[in-house]
């Protein structure tokens, strides 16, 4: 089970119908947001009960544990709509991991692949600081990222790996096309058996004396840059390999 503070993420539980119970405090009688929030859940069904003495607010929820989706899943949905898929190659910190998440829910993405090793889960925290953007993507946890890339090559993507080493610069490559954008993890970034996997490789445009940025700072840069040039083309079925 999942317990949520936070009040964007209950609300995400909420309309996912994850929400086993609501505790509401005393607090909540001044919140307006969280008699809101108590409202929604009673119109949902969900019980709404009195806050235990040690709550965190003025409202928390208890959820079911978040669900993945498949990879075979999240490839017809990538069909369907041409939509960018956001792959994570061993992002350890939560707080990264929910921050990507977040930008990728409101960028207009449409998942995430993570790797089940060596790679942060979908926790509270981390679906809290994505204020339930987690809830608005097909994510999934694979045995194997580098396999899980050419199972979507093979579907039509083409992988576009992130390396701040990279020649090309991100504003000036064509990012039109890609369906899978990958992210290297904190540290060390992306490993040598993923970056081989990629069709091309591109990087955010620091300055040369300081290239170094936060994994989510990255992917936020990336990530909307991405989807801006695909809006500018405005063609949603782009993004297949020839």
């Amino acid at each position: 089970m999942m317990r949520l503070t936070d009040k964007n993420a209950i609300v995400e539980a909420l309309k996912a119908g994850r929400v086993v119970s609501l505790h509401v405090g005393a607090a909540a009688r001044t919140d307006e947001r969280a008699a809101r929030i108590a409202a929604l859940a009673r119109e949902a069904g969900v019980p709404v009960r009195d806050m235990p003495v040690k709550g965190r607010g003025p409202v928390e929820a208890v959820c079911n544990d978040f669900e993945y989706a498949t990879l075979e899943s999240l490839m017809d949905a990538r069909e369907e709509s041409g939509g960018l898929i956001v792959a994570l190659d061993h992002v350890q910190d939560p707080m990264n991991l929910g921050a990507i998440l977040r930008t990728a829910a409101a960028a207009g993405a449409i998942g995430a692949v993570i790797e089940r090793k060596r790679s942060c889960d979908v926790t509270p925290v981390v679906y809290e600081t994505s204020c339930g953007g987690a809830e608005r993507l097909l994510i999934v946890k694979v045995a194997n990222l580098r396999q899980a890339l050419s199972m979507m090559k093979e579907r039509g993507c083409w992988v576009a790996g992130t390396d701040e080493r990279a020649k090309d610069v991100c504003h000036d490559a064509d990012m039109s096309g890609v369906s899978v954008l990958v992210m290297g993890g904190e540290g060390e970034g992306m490993s040598r058996i993923t970056r081989e996997e990629c069709d091309y490789l591109v990087r955010v445009p620091t300055v040369e004396e300081f290239p170094s940025l936060n994994v989510s700072v990255a992917a936020g840069v990336l990530i909307f840059e991405t989807m801006r040039q695909k809006r500018a083309l405005g063609d949603k079925k782009r993004g297949g390999r020839a």
